[in-house]
């Protein structure tokens, strides 16, 4: 078998993924221009690989059909925006990935925006630095209403770190999850954008959720409200939040994602927009879980087995 490690980095967080790859005796072929791949990289790439490690680089139609050897797509990470799941269907290349092992690293990222944004963290850090010393009168997250749009795998691990700290919690999912504890205040749609003081998103991008956060709903927020995004860039129209914050209805954003990425808008001019590089899973402990969950689920898919995280059409969905 042909193995290709598209993914970059690989194998810095821990030696076991490149071993077991390794003790397979098959041919491990690594992404060796050190970056993430475009289209026609990935698809050159793919020529003659049975199976791949795959990043957020994109499988498209066309790649998936042109890859004629292809059997596995075995994700490092959650998001399946990437991959087209359909065309893999049709030409029966299976899918897996790593639902588990990313989501308290995303939820840690999520919780230290929120400080950073009441607080205003970030812009004392600079004031201090340019000489200005800045004091910033900052919110109490016992004092405001938090929303978290989708409380799934990561929404409701943000949920368990808010409640010692006392939050006033709001939720909003297509299923809400009862059991998730005593504390919550379940509400549709349009309540959380009207009453929440801070929202953070955590919901999948797929073709019903793209832009589903718009100027409609950034209006309905509070003047004065903060905006979180850690989930995928897309399921938000970046243009009506940067109209938010530029026109000062929102006091400011956190986003890890963008549309395009490297992001490269009018936001990175505001102190008061916290930008970061897509760094929601890039701690040492969910990286490594990550490598390794992928590795493990390509050679058992290789090996004729069906792993517990392969992805279904209805997983997909």
């Amino acid at each position: 078998m042909n193995i290709l490690i598209a993914t970059y980095p690989f194998g810095l967080c821990g030696e076991l993924p490149v071993r077991l790859l390794e003790a397979t005796g098959w041919s491990i072929i690594y992404n060796f221009l050190g970056r993430r791949l475009k289209e026609n990289e990935v698809r050159e790439m793919l020529i003659g690989i049975d199976a791949v490690i795959a990043g957020t680089e994109p499988y498209n139609r066309d790649t998936i059909q042109y890859a004629k050897d292809l059997k596995i797509i075995s994700r490092v990470g959650i998001g399946l925006d990437s991959v087209d799941y359909s065309a893999c269907l049709e030409k029966g290349v299976k899918v897996a990935y790593t639902p588990e092992a990313p989501s308290d690293s995303v939820a840690d990222l999520t919780v230290a925006q929120i400080f950073n944004l009441l607080r205003g963290i970030p812009i004392s850090d600079k004031s201090v630095k340019d000489g200005r010393w800045k004091r910033i009168i900052g919110e109490s997250v016992k004092e405001i209403k938090i929303g978290i749009l989708g409380v799934g795998r990561i929404g409701s691990r943000v949920i368990e770190r808010l409640k010692p700290f006392g939050a006033n919690i709001l939720a909003h999912d297509i299923s809400p999850k009862i059991s998730i504890g005593d504390g919550i205040k379940w509400v549709d749609k349009e309540t959380l954008f009207k009453d929440s003081d801070l929202i953070s998103v955590h919901i999948p991008l797929n073709d019903k959720n793209y832009h589903f956060v718009g100027l409609e709903e950034f209006s309905m927020m509070k003047e004065g409200a903060y905006f979180i995004n850690t989930s995928r860039g897309s399921v938000i129209n970046e243009k009506d939040l940067e109209s938010c914050i530029l026109n000062k209805h929102l006091a400011g954003c956190a986003l890890d994602v963008f549309e395009n990425e490297p992001y490269d808008g009018i936001l990175k001019e505001f102190n008061n927009a916290l930008l970061t590089a897509h760094i929601g899973a890039s701690d040492k402990r969910a990286r490594y879980l990550m490598e390794l969950e992928a590795v493990k689920n390509c050679i058992e898919i290789l090996n004729g087995g069906t792993p517990k995280d392969m992805v279904t059409e209805k997983s997909y969905e």
